[in-house]
C-alpha cells in the first residue's frame, strides 16, 4: 500500500511539471523501496530526468533505506541506447547526458555495457555512488579525458574486479582489496575500503600506489585480524591526517597494534576507532598492557565510538594519553555502531549503552588532564 501510494504522488508531481519547464532538471531524486514490480514506472522516471537533461539523479531502492533484495530493479539498457540495425556494433544514444554530474545507484541490477556507456557518455560526471549493486561484474573506471572526482562501489555483489585509472579521482570507497587494481590515480587523497579476514594480505599491495598521498583513510575490519594489522607491513603514510578503523568486536580484543596507524603517521591529526558490537559482548579482567611507547607531536583529537569499558578499550585510551603529547580533545561515544539505521536498539543494547556510558565516567575522567577537552556523549 505505501509502495503504491508513493508511486501515486510521483507520479502526480511529475504531471504537474510543466512541458515548457526549464530544459535542464538540476536534482531527481527517488527514495524509497519501490520494488520490482514497479519497474515500467521506474523507467519512466528515469526517461523523464534523462529527458530533461538531469544533472544529478539519485535512484535509491533500498528496503528501509539500508537493506539490499535479490529483486532489485533492472536498469535497462535500452533508456540509454539503441544498436543500428544496419551496424549492430555501433549505438545511438537516446538522451543528452553532457549534463549529468553525479549518479547515484542504491539496490539496482545494472550491466557493465550500462556503466560503461555512462562513463563514455556523461562527460560531466563527477560523482558516481553505486551500492548495493547486481550484475555488474567488471568495473572500469578509466580514462585520461574523465572529470570524476568522488566513486564509490560499495557491496557490489556479482563484482570480480575494479580498474580505475582516473586522474582527477579524489575519493574512492570499495567493499575489497579483492580485484582492485588502482593506476593513475595522483588526486587521490580519500579512501574508503572495508577487507575480509582472507583479503587482509592484499590490502597494502592493492593501494601501494597512493599511500604516500593518502589524507584521510577509513579502514573496516574483520573481528580477528584487528589487533594484528601490524605484521602486513603498512608503508608510512607521510600525509595522512585523518584515520578512521571500523571493527566488529565482542571479546577483549587487543587493540594496541592499531595504534601503528599513528606510528606510520606523522601528520596525523584525528584518530576514530569504532567498535561494531557484536553479539555476546564482555568484559575481562586482566592486567594492562602498554605498548612500546613513542611521542606523537600532531594528534589532536581521539574519537573511540562504541566505548563499553573493557581492557582493550582503557589500553587504547591511556596509550593516546601517554604517547600523543598535543592532544586536545578526546570523545567518547558508547552508542552502538551499527549499519541498519532503521532498525530501532532492543533493550539489551540500550542497557549496553548505559553501562559502557558509566564506565566511560569511572575509567576515564579521573585520568584525563584538565587541558585536554574531555566529551562523553
Amino acid at each position: 500500500m505505501e509502495r503504491l501510494k508513493y508511486v501515486r504522488w510521483v507520479n502526480s508531481v511529475l504531471k504537474s511539471v510543466p512541458r515548457k519547464a526549464a530544459l535542464t532538471l538540476e536534482h531527481f531524486r527517488i527514495c524509497f523501496d519501490v520494488g520490482k514490480a514497479f519497474s515500467g514506472t521506474i523507467t519512466k522516471w528515469l526517461k523523464f530526468a534523462f529527458k530533461r537533461q538531469v544533472e544529478r539523479l539519485e535512484l535509491n531502492l533500498l528496503e528501509y533505506g539500508d537493506h539490499a533484495s535479490e529483486k532489485s530493479y533492472v536498469f535497462p539498457e535500452d533508456i540509454l541506447f539503441q544498436n543500428s540495425s544496419d551496424f549492430p556494433h555501433q549505438t545511438t544514444t537516446l538522451f543528452n547526458f553532457h549534463s549529468l554530474k553525479a549518479l547515484c545507484l542504491k539496490n539496482v541490477s545494472i550491466s557493465d555495457k550500462a556503466i560503461e556507456f555512462l562513463l563514455r557518455n556523461c562527460p560531466s560526471l563527477e560523482q558516481l555512488d553505486l551500492q548495493d549493486i547486481y550484475q555488474l561484474s567488471n568495473l572500469e573506471v578509466c580514462g585520461p579525458s574523465l572529470v570524476l572526482k568522488n566513486l564509490s562501489a560499495r557491496y557490489c555483489y556479482d563484482l570480480v574486479s575494479i580498474k580505475v585509472s582516473a586522474p582527477n579521482l579524489t575519493s574512492l570507497a570499495v567493499s575489497t582489496p579483492k580485484g582492485l587494481v588502482l593506476e593513475n590515480v595522483p588526486m587521490l587523497v580519500d579512501l574508503n575500503i572495508s577487507c575480509r579476514e582472507a583479503h587482509i594480505p592484499l590490502l597494502v599491495p592493492a593501494l601501494s600506489c597512493c599511500f604516500s598521498r593518502l589524507e584521510i583513510l577509513t579502514l573496516r575490519l574483520p573481528i580477528y585480524e584487528v589487533y594484528d594489522i601490524v605484521r602486513f607491513n603498512f608503508p608510512e603514510m607521510v600525509e595522512l591526517k585523518k584515520v578512521v578503523v571500523s571493527y566488529a568486536g565482542n571479546h577483549d580484543e587487543r587493540l594496541l597494534g592499531l595504534m601503528t596507524f599513528i606510528r606510520i603517521s606523522p601528520k596525523l591529526e584525528e584518530f576514530v576507532l569504532k567498535n561494531r558490537w557484536c553479539d555476546g559482548l564482555s568484559r575481562a579482567r586482566r592486567e594492562l598492557n602498554k605498548g612500546a611507547p613513542f611521542r606523537h607531536q600532531n594528534l589532536k583529537v581521539f574519537q573511540y565510538l562504541g566505548y563499553y569499558g573493557r581492557c582493550s578499550d582503557m589500553e587504547v585510551v591511556m596509550f593516546i594519553l601517554e604517547n600523543c603529547i598535543g592532544l586536545q580533545q578526546i570523545i567518547i561515544n558508547p552508542t552502538v555502531q551499527t549499519d541498519f539505521l532503521h532498525e530501532p536498539l532492543d533493550p539489551g543494547e540500550l542497557e549496553q549503552e548505559e553501562v559502557g556510558r558509566s564506565y566511560a565516567k569511572q575509567q576515564l575522567k579521573p585520568i584525563i588532564p584538565p587541558h585536554i577537552q574531555f566529551v562523553i556523549r
